[in-house]
């Protein structure tokens, strides 16, 4: 586990002098200034505290056995938090400079039991990374132009949970089409819907073409990769707003139904 925060005050000064995503708490007790608006921060805690409620039957089960991979992993924040209840935290993030920006934060808040690497879940190639018992996703889906290939990915991975928390489409379609010929149909499970991306953006997407799930499809093609037990999170009172109204949802998928713990 941890070895406790750093002492060398000249770390923090670093993270003190850059506008950062997440509102990190320092050893010293300052805080993290945010290049957001602190109302959109607001989901960021949404999203560790339906992750941390979903995954406490595991946590208390395993102690601190626990292997954790974050895919997408930005500057480390929900890494740092899986931390607290892993034995290990593996970070994998795109970008090179929310890489370093997490490796610094890492560094300072004393978690050497959780590393970053600089890769791209939609390009990488199959087992490239051991699998772990917990993978998160958050934040990703409605950034890519491959989601079903980052799923695969993700599964791969995956040996308990997968958590994934997304943007979607808030509406579905199911229902059977024609398939090849007017004779022959194929049932359509849900959907993706196509949308602009905004690779210029710091944390936007790689492409300039990406899809959004829709909850049915995203439910279903995990079913299909393999998860035996997928649901929709209700999210907790005070949630934030998207969350709250079903513009994004949380979705836990397990490969057992008893490794809910």
């Amino acid at each position: 586990m941890s070895s406790g925060p750093m002492q060398d005050p000249s770390l923090e000064e670093r993270i003190l002098s850059q506008e950062w995503f997440y509102d990190f708490a320092l050893p010293s007790g300052r805080r993290t200034k945010l290049y957001i608006p602190e109302v959109v921060e607001h989901i960021h805690r949404t999203r560790r505290d339906m992750m941390l409620a979903e995954l406490e039957p595991l946590f208390a089960k395993y102690l601190t056995s626990l292997s954790a991979i974050d895919v997408a992993s930005h500057q480390g924040w929900f890494s740092l938090e899986l931390a607290k209840h892993c034995k290990s935290v593996l970070g994998i993030e795109y970008q090179a400079r929310h890489v370093e920006s997490a490796k610094l934060m890492a560094e300072c808040l004393g978690a050497d039991h959780v590393k970053f690497v600089q890769d791209n879940v939609e390009t990488m190639p199959a087992g490239k990374f051991e699998p772990a018992d917990i993978v998160i996703n958050f934040g990703l889906m409605y950034n890519l132009e491959n989601p079903i290939g980052v799923l695969r990915r993700c599964r791969e991975m995956t040996r308990k949970v997968l958590l994934i928390e997304t943007q979607c489409t808030i509406l579905d379609l199911e229902g059977r089409i024609d398939s090849g010929d007017w004779t022959a149909t194929n049932y359509m499970h849900g959907y993706w819907g196509i949308f602009a991306g905004n690779p210029d953006n710091i944390d936007g997407s790689a492409s300039d073409i990406v899809f959004y799930p829709s909850p049915k499809g995203l439910c279903w093609t995990l079913n299909r990769l393999g998860f035996q037990d997928v649901r929709i999170l209700v999210p907790p009172p005070g949630a934030y707003q998207q969350l709250a109204t079903g513009k994004r949802i949380m979705v836990a998928a397990y490969l057992e139904p008893r490794d809910r713990g």
